[in-house]
This record gives structure tokens, C-alpha cells and sequence, in this order.
């Protein structure tokens, strides 16, 4: 049978840093990929929309 304590205070520190952690990468990921469309989009603006043609 399992105790029916609580967790002690290392295994909520540990829950506790594994959620930021996994939260931070989340972040990086959203803002790297924002920050990639928008140089995308501004690319496509100069260039008039679609890919440049080579001579």
C-alpha cells in the first residue's frame, strides 16, 4: 500500500523547478518562432511578396 503522507518539501522543490524549466523552454520556443515569422513577413514586404528571382 502507498503512504498516504504528503510529498515532502524536496519532491515539491523538484516538481516546482521542473515546471519552470518546462515553462522557460515553452517561452523560448513561442518567442523564437514569433521572432522568425515576423523577419519572414518583413522579407516578403520588401521583396514585394514571394521569392526573389535570380538574373
Amino acid at each position: 500500500m502507498s503512504d498516504p503522507k504528503m510529498p515532502g518539501p524536496r519532491a515539491i522543490r523538484v516538481l516546482f523547478i521542473l515546471a519552470i524549466f518546462v515553462a522557460a523552454i515553452w517561452v523560448i520556443v513561442f518567442v523564437g518562432e514569433n521572432i522568425s515569422h515576423s523577419r519572414i513577413k518583413a522579407e516578403q514586404q520588401r521583396t514585394g511578396g514571394g521569392v526573389p528571382r535570380q538574373p
